[in-house]
C-alpha cells in the first residue's frame, strides 16, 4: 500500500486540528498561533491513513489536538461518527480522545464526549494562582475558574483522568501546593507532571524541585493511610520501572527507544502533513527542519521510511555522554524525548543536561518514598502505585 510505512504498523494518530489557540501559555512549543484550521476532507483522509497504516490490527486510536482542538468543534462533531462507521467497514474499532484546555467546553461537548467514550487529557496547571500565571487567557472567562468547573464535571464520569500539569522553573515553589489543590480541591486522583524550559533550570531551582517533590511524596504516602490514594505519575513510573521489579525479583525492562513516535504513532496536521509526533512542531520551526522531519502527507504516495526506521531503531547508545554509563535510569530513559532533544540540542538522541539532572532528582525522591513504604509493609499500595489505572 502506498503512502504508509513499509516496515512498521501504525495504530494511533494525533490530528492537529488547528495551530490556533485561545490561550498564550508561557511555555508553548508550538510557535505562532495562526488561524489555520483543518478541512473535513483532510481530517477524513487522516482517518483513512491510519486505517490503512494499521494493516490487520483491529483497533486504532485518534486523538484530537491543537492549538486548542475545541476551536474546531464542528469538525470533531462531524468526523467522529463518520470515522466510527469508516473503521467498522474495515473490521476495526476506533477510540477517540482529546487534549484540551477546557476553556471552550460546554454542555453539548460535555455530553458528546461521554456518549462517544472519549478520553480527555485535561491541561490544568495546578492551583489558580499558578494556572493563570502560566496559561495566560486572552479573555477573562477562559481563566482558571472555567477550567476547574469543567474538570470537576468531567471527573464525575471519568474519575481516572489525569491532570496534565506543566511547570516552568521560576514557579517551582508552587509545585506541592498545586498538587494538593488538584487532588484535594478539584478531585484528580492522578497528576501527570511535565517540566518545561530546560535551559532555565538553575541550582536554586533544582534544590527547590527536590524539596517540593519530597513534600509531595509524603502527601502521596499519607493518602494510603487515609485510604484515598492519589498519584504523581512521576513516582509511579519509577516504582513500576525500577523499585517494584527489584523488590520482587522481576526483570527490569530495557528500552531501546523512548516512545512510539515516528513508527507506532504519528501526528497529522491541518495540511495533511505527517510528522513523528505533535511535539516536533516547535523544534522543526525553530531549526528549519521541515524537509528532514516530514514523514509524508495523507494525500501522497510517498512515505519517509528512512526516518521511520531511525525512530524504530533508535540508536541513542551511540550518543551516550560519559555520565550516562553510570546513570541509574539509563535502561528506561532510552535517550529521552526525541522532540525535546531536537528542540534544545538539535538532534533527536541527546537530552539536555538539565533534563538528566531533573530525572535524577525524581529517582532519588521516588526511591526514598519506596523505602518508607517498604518498611511499613505497604505491599498492596506499592503494587497499586506501580500500575495506576492500567
Amino acid at each position: 500500500m502506498k503512502g504508509i510505512p513499509k516496515f512498521v504498523t501504525s495504530t494511533a494518530i494525533d490530528i492537529d486540528l488547528t495551530d490556533d489557540c485561545n490561550l498564550r501559555c508561557v511555555y508553548c512549543f508550538k510557535g505562532p498561533k495562526t488561524p489555520r484550521y483543518i478541512e473535513m476532507e483532510t481530517a477524513r483522509a487522516a482517518v483513512d491513513w491510519v486505517i490503512r497504516a494499521s494493516r490487520d490490527y483491529p483497533e486504532i486510536s485518534v486523538n484530537f489536538m491543537g492549538g486548542e482542538p475545541l476551536l474546531s468543534w464542528d469538525i470533531i462533531r462531524e468526523l467522529v461518527p463518520w470515522a466510527r462507521r469508516r473503521a467498522h467497514s474495515f473490521g476495526k474499532r476506533v477510540y477517540f480522545s482529546m487534549t484540551t484546555n477546557l476553556t471552550l467546553m460546554n454542555q453539548e461537548i460535555r455530553d458528546f464526549v461521554d456518549q462517544n467514550g472519549f478520553g480527555v487529557l485535561m491541561s490544568i496547571d495546578g492551583c489558580p494562582e499558578l494556572h493563570d500565571k502560566q496559561r495566560v487567557a486572552i479573555k477573562p472567562e477562559h481563566r482558571f475558574k472555567t477550567v476547574e468547573y469543567w474538570a470537576i464535571s468531567l471527573l464525575k464520569t471519568r474519575p481516572r483522568s489525569d491532570a496534565r500539569f506543566t511547570l516552568i522553573p521560576k514557579n517551582v515553589s508552587l509545585l506541592s501546593k498545586s498538587f494538593e489543590y488538584l487532588t484535594r480541591e478539584v478531585g484528580f486522583r492522578s497528576v501527570s507532571l511535565s517540566l518545561a524550559d530546560y535551559p532555565d533550570w538553575s541550582d536554586e531551582y533544582f534544590k527547590e524541585y527536590q524539596k517540593q517533590l519530597d513534600k509531595i511524596s509524603y502527601i502521596v504516602e499519607e493518602s494510603y493511610y487515609m485510604k484515598n490514594i492519589i498519584y504523581l505519575k512521576t513516582f509511579s513510573w519509577y516504582l513500576k520501572k525500577f523499585f517494584y521489579p527489584l523488590k520482587n525479583n522481576l526483570k527490569i525492562e530495557k528500552k531501546n527507544s523512548p516512545c512510539g513516535a515516528g513508527y507506532n504513532y504519528q501526528m497529522i496536521d491541518f495540511n495533511g502533513d505527517i510528522w513523528p509526533c505533535h511535539r516536533f512542531d516547535g523544534a522543526i520551526q525553530l531549526h528549519g527542519l521541515e524537509n528532514e522531519m516530514k514523514m509524508g502527507n495523507v494525500f501522497s504516495d510517498y512515505y519517509n521510511d528512512k526516518l521511520a526506521n531511525a525512530f524504530l531503531n533508535f540508536n541513542f547508545k551511540d550518543h551516550l555522554k560519559p555520565e550516562c554509563k553510570t546513570c541509574p535510569i539509563l535502561m528506561q530513559c532510552a535517550g529521552g524525548c526525541p522532540a525535546a532533544n531536537l528542540y534544545y540540542m538539535r538532534d533527536i538522541y541527546t537530552p539536555h543536561p538539565n533534563n538528566c539532572r531533573l530525572r535524577w532528582i525524581e529517582y532519588e525522591v521516588a526511591e526514598k518514598l519506596y523505602e518508607r513504604l517498604s518498611k511499613k509493609n505497604c505491599e498492596a499500595f506499592l503494587k497499586d502505585m506501580a500500575t495506576p489505572f492500567s
